[in-house]
């Protein structure tokens, strides 16, 4: 096959991963799944949760426990998108960096920090907090594992169930990053 010819096949088997659903073309239950998730967004449903109304239990469960890990941690808005940010970073997921980039603004976290992550590079974090949880982050996704001084440092700091908590975040973003790497959701697909 010509190399043009398999330039253009690869990239709409790219477009043709996600697809953003139309709210009037969704089951009875995935319509009420949909209008949960938009409900609270200002009638916007965000990119992943596209992916997951294929599977509307999975999408139920997948949003609920979305809303503990963004909401309802022990860790502040400001801790909580450092994680976020620095698991996006990892997966290299651009949407949901692009997403939580703004968010962390938001929060306070430093825009030389935001950057940094964006750019694949280790930021320079003044606050101990923040330095701590990407510190736990990024050490994680570095190795696949948290050596015992870092977990003790986290869990004297946050205490063992807010340790917890931020292992869920983790993971949960990472579920999200996941999807949005396999199903190919462009950064553009923020706007």
């Amino acid at each position: 096959m010509p190399q043009a010819q398999e330039a253009d096949r690869s990239m709409k088997q790219a477009e043709e991963r996600y697809r953003k659903l139309e709210r009037d073309a969704l089951s009875p239950e995935q319509q009420r799944i949909f209008d949960d998730i938009a409900l609270p967004r200002h009638g916007q449903v965000p990119a992943p949760f596209h992916i997951y109304l294929e599977s509307p239990e999975l999408c139920q469960l997948v949003q609920a426990l979305g809303a503990f890990c963004r909401y309802r941690t022990g860790l502040s808005p400001l801790l909580s998108e450092t994680a976020i940010l620095t698991t996006a970073a990892s997966w290299k997921a651009a949407y949901e960096f692009e997403v939580h980039a703004g968010e962390a603004l938001k929060a306070g976290v430093p825009e030389a920090v935001v950057e940094a992550l964006r750019q694949g590079r280790a930021p320079s974090i003044e606050d101990p907090d923040m330095d701590l949880v990407y510190r736990f982050s990024a050490v994680f996704y570095e190795k696949r594992d948290v050596p015992d001084e870092l977990f003790e440092e986290a869990t004297s700091r946050f205490g063992r169930r807010t340790v917890v908590e931020l292992v869920g975040v983790l993971g949960y973003y990472s579920m999200l990053a996941i999807a949005l790497r396999v199903f190919r959701v462009p950064a553009s697909a923020a706007d």
